[in-house]
């Protein structure tokens, strides 16, 4: 008499043990992403502030060379016209830097992204860039702002995109910047000083 097998157990999972299993995992992620998020957040605006930062490099040599040998180039965002001082056209920006190869026009939009605004191949507007343009020129003071995040707009924070109210990144014309997280940080005069020499209007 051959001696009985007791019943096997099947290898997969039943219903239940998934379902168990789903749920453990939704409370992991639950628990973890708020963690993660403001990482997440501070580890783009990095990226984005590195983008100001060479755009401020590319736009500072374009200016020194075109002082130096008035060149077909720009003073910054602006250009003499009569012997003053007028500010371009964002267009007229961008064509400047790219036509006179102090970026590529590929480089340019790598340069135009963050989340929630990208131009891809498609025209560079206000609309689809992530940064504002300020007019200054050689003789603006160095800590004038020259970019800053399109969801900063006349010194409030907005819920426009790249970071919403989270946080914005500006970078200034004398090669210094930061990213600032809270409103009451940004009202400060160090990002956005006062006085008759500061103008604040931006290319269009």
């Amino acid at each position: 008499m051959k001696p009985s097998r007791s019943p096997q157990r099947c290898a997969g999972l039943t219903l239940v043990e998934v379902l168990v299993l789903l749920a453990v995992v939704g409370v992991l992620v639950w628990m973890v992403i708020p963690q993660t998020s403001p990482n997440l957040i501070g580890g783009q605006m990095t990226g984005t502030l590195n983008n100001a930062r060479q755009l401020q490099i590319a736009t500072q040599m374009m200016a020194l060379d075109t002082k130096a040998a008035d060149g077909k180039g720009l003073d910054w965002t602006t250009i003499t016209v009569n012997g003053k001082s007028e500010p371009v056209s964002l267009a007229a920006y961008f064509q400047a830097l790219t036509e006179n190869n102090y970026l590529s026009d590929s480089d340019l939009r790598k340069l135009l992204r963050a989340p929630g605004r990208s131009p891809g191949n498609g025209p560079l507007t206000t609309e689809t860039i992530p940064f504002r343009f300020f007019v200054i020129d050689g003789k603006s003071p160095e800590n004038q702002p020259f970019v800053v995040t399109t969801n900063w707009k006349d010194r409030v924070l907005t819920s426009e995109m790249p970071y919403g109210k989270k946080g914005f990144v500006v970078f200034g014309k004398g090669g210094s910047g930061g990213i600032y997280r809270r409103s009451e940080d940004a009202s400060s005069s160090e990002i956005f000083p006062t006085g008759p020499r500061y103008r604040y209007q931006t290319l269009r």
